[in-house]
């Protein structure tokens, strides 16, 4: 105990490198812990005969998200925060006041704003790349389908307690997780070395919509990063851009819970701003910024920016 208070703040002064290669061995630590730590679960719960059917239930796949959001995203980020700063609450901006009005306001912005991701969505999806890279469009496509069979069997609720642990495991922890990060370690480290507040909301947003890993929708997860970015820099809050996370990730479970026996009907909603109703992206985009800059007004006679 008395060496972890020691170490409270001890790599503040530490160059962005040297946090950097902490943050890279945090999280490759908290992976492996957590792959043994999930392996020896698996092996004392169903045997070795059992492993690789298992490996492909629901559950597991649950599970391991639960682990993996834990050791990768949350574990590290808690450990740098308090390795880099006396306060590591401050760090992570877990503790600046903010206006609850707000918070009906970026739940109502993020259900605007849908249709306009739907709408770059499927521009996304139409990306064609030239014959010299057909190996790897096929390859990309390919897991872009494996991923979205493993979501989909993930979040197939067959009782009612599937659909609790799909909230908790994909939108709260994953929510946390990824937020505490992206938005609340990496920005802070890119923001000592890049001045330009603008220019690492972006790079953040780029980073976190390639750690996913799915391509064609590269796009569409970057624009929701970089709003993430914009509501910690404005608000100074992380529970707000959480919030905003949680929000996106809770009206997909929801939606594929709600039509999981309908999958044409999730291709019409997944479809709402494109084709047709290309019109609706250009009247979310409106409202979006509409809601933007009201959130934007109610916050910025409080505090400063949270990163000036």
């Amino acid at each position: 105990m008395k060496l972890i208070v020691k170490l409270k703040g001890r790599f503040e002064q530490s160059s962005v490198v040297t946090q950097f290669l902490i943050l890279v061995f945090t999280t490759i630590a908290g992976l492996t812990m957590t792959s043994i730590m999930s392996s020896i679960i698996l092996i004392m719960k169903f045997g070795t005969e059992s492993l690789m059917i298992v490996r492909e239930s629901p559950e597991w796949m649950k599970n391991m998200q639960f682990f993996q959001t834990i050791g990768v995203f949350i574990f590290p980020a808690i450990i740098c925060a308090w390795l880099f700063s006396d306060n590591y609450k401050s760090y992570l901006h877990i503790d600046t006041a903010f206006q609850g009005s707000i918070i009906g306001l970026v739940m109502l912005s993020i259900l605007v704003i849908i249709p306009f991701l739907n709408g770059i969505y499927v521009f996304n999806q139409q990306m064609v790349f030239p014959k010299c890279l057909n190996g790897l469009e096929a390859w990309m496509k390919n897991y872009e389908k494996l991923s979205q069979n493993v979501i989909e069997r993930m979040l197939y609720v067959y009782r009612w307690q599937d659909l609790v642990s799909n909230i908790l495991i994909v939108c709260i922890f994953t929510a946390i997780g990824e937020e505490f990060i992206f938005r609340g370690i990496l920005q802070n480290l890119l923001n000592r070395f890049i001045k330009n507040q603008y220019l690492v909301i972006w790079i953040v947003a780029i980073l976190f919509s390639i750690v996913h890993l799915q391509f064609y929708g590269f796009l569409s997860r970057m624009l929701l990063g970089a709003y993430l970015g914009y509501l910690l820099y404005y608000t100074g809050n992380i529970w707000i851009s959480i919030l905003a996370h949680f929000m996106n990730n809770f009206l997909g479970v929801i939606n594929s819970y709600i039509f999981q026996d309908n999958p044409k009907m999730v291709e019409r909603i997944n479809n709402i701003g494109s084709g047709t109703t290309w019109w609706l992206s250009i009247v979310s985009l409106t409202l979006f910024f509409i809601l933007f800059y009201i959130i934007k007004d109610c916050v910025s006679s409080n505090h400063p920016n949270c990163f000036d």
